[in-house]
């Protein structure tokens, strides 16, 4: 457990970076919504990356279930079946 704290407390003062100089004064975001923002610059707003580091963390998390019916659904998108 204490690595993950570490990771965690890494992850802090980078998120609380991105919630002071990515959103508009009095404006706060919630972490998930700062993360958000930090993947989508990271990967350069490819939605396909972004979407395969959701799969990545469902994965890590045991949402196998989820995940497999989200990777589905973006396959379906992706080759233009209907909705």
């Amino acid at each position: 457990m204490n690595k993950d704290l570490n990771i965690k407390n890494t992850m802090v003062p980078i998120l609380n970076k991105i919630k002071k100089e990515s959103f508009v004064n009095g404006y706060e975001p919630s972490d998930e919504e700062a993360f958000g923002l930090l993947l989508s610059k990271y990967f350069k707003w490819d939605g396909y990356r972004i979407f395969k580091v959701s799969n990545e963390a469902l994965e890590d998390a045991n949402f196998h279930e989820l995940n497999r019916r989200l990777f589905k659904t973006y396959e379906d998108w992706f080759n233009g079946a209907p909705a």
